[in-house]
């Protein structure tokens, strides 16, 4: 009978092993969305996978003064990780392992996917050479079914797992071993969770045995030299999000119609706190340019019941017209991330944003909330 683990150790997590034996100080950081926040257990900072590792570690390693990281932002794909990673992870200091999790949110198509993994491990390692990386896989449950038909998880895992086999980094595979369970009989969803996604204190308890038995296997498994990272191997994709980053709305010019608004605080809000900074407008016709150098372009919004519609021109050529409102729109505020252009010719940019006469028939209004531009490059002045 073939005897299958949850996680592949790759050139596994050597550095990191050396750091917490030798004692001194270790830096951690997760990376990821709501499940790596914490929802659905009773309290994120004390009974989420997240919190536990975190707990077991400390336990384990009691010489190890550690710091950890939360940069998870619920309702959040690969895409804007990999822009945030700056921002979220490497503002204070670079960590020594880096968790990254987004198999749950990301929607399935291999593109974004690949360029968004592969631009968090090449920004990561770019900031530091030998930095332990290591992807997690959640379970969702509409990922079972495939997995019964199919023998393997949803396709994010896959597509995440081709840039861990690429970059040859550990992954752990949580989905395929909980649906393995299902399968099995040992266990049922509802045992784990009460919604399509988020882990209850159970399932997040499930989820941090299952990280800490790849700990385990992978701290025994510690080489005694340095991964092999500090020669990155070709890009799978050209346009990986390497130089993602968030850039403030303050950048763009005002051309027409927007305003800048402090202390934004919307009543109905998910995956975000209160107040917040917003690059406002809301009557047709509102414009902004800005100006980048680089290959991709996008913003990251708050999109609510009065989200609108834009239309977005790159370098004089209309790019395309670029609806917001979705179905989560009517229930609450809420960050969300689209890109204008992933594919431009490195180089010197401009980008001019403009708000449409269109809607969507269920908005509210024609409004645009702007917390961040998504660039993968720099800003120009």
């Amino acid at each position: 009978m073939e005897c299958r683990t949850h996680y592949s150790l790759r050139e596994g997590i050597g550095r990191t092993a050396r750091k917490l034996k030798s004692g001194g100080s270790v830096t951690i950081a997760f990376l990821g969305g709501s499940v790596t926040a914490g929802n659905g257990a009773s309290d994120p900072e004390q009974t989420s996978y997240r919190a536990r590792i975190s707990q077991y570690l400390t336990d384990s390693f009691k010489q190890t003064a550690f710091r950890f990281i939360q940069a998870a932002v619920g309702g959040t794909d690969s895409v804007y990780g990999a822009y945030r990673l700056q921002s979220h992870v490497f503002r204070t200091c670079v960590p020594d392992l880096l968790f990254v999790e987004f198999a749950a949110n990301d929607n399935g198509r291999r593109l974004p996917s690949v360029r968004a993994m592969e631009g968090i491990v090449r920004h990561a390692r770019t900031m530091n050479p030998h930095m332990d990386i290591c992807f997690i896989y959640t379970a969702k449950r509409s990922g079972y079914p495939y997995f019964l038909k199919m023998d393997k998880p949803h396709v994010n895992v896959c597509n995440h797992e081709e840039v861990a086999e690429h970059y040859r980094l550990p992954s752990v595979d949580m989905a395929s071993e909980i649906y393995r369970r299902m399968a099995s009989g040992s266990l049922t969803w509802d045992m784990i969770s009460e919604d399509e996604v988020h882990p209850n204190n159970d399932g997040h308890l499930l989820y941090a045995q299952l990280l800490e038995a790849f700990m385990s296997a992978a701290l025994e498994a510690a080489p005694d030299t340095e991964n092999a990272a500090g020669v990155l191997p070709p890009c799978i994709d050209s346009f990986c999000y390497d130089q993602g980053m968030l850039v403030s709305s303050l950048a763009a010019e005002k051309v027409k119609g927007f305003r800048y608004v402090t202390g934004w605080s919307p009543e109905k809000i998910c995956d975000w706190r209160p107040p917040v900074d917003v690059l406002q407008a809301d009557a047709p016709g509102a414009l902004l340019r800005i100006h980048f150098t680089g290959t991709a372009i996008g913003m990251a919004l708050m999109a609510g019941m009065d989200t609108g519609e834009v239309e977005v021109r790159i370098d004089g050529k209309l790019s395309k017209a670029v609806p917001l409102f979705d179905a989560q729109c009517p229930k609450y505020y809420r960050p969300k991330t689209v890109l204008f252009a992933d594919d431009l010719p490195p180089g010197d940019h401009v980008a001019e944003v403009t708000l449409s006469v269109l809607k969507h028939e269920d908005s509210t209004g024609r409004a645009l909330h702007i917390l961040y531009f998504l660039i993968n490059g720099q800003i120009r002045a």
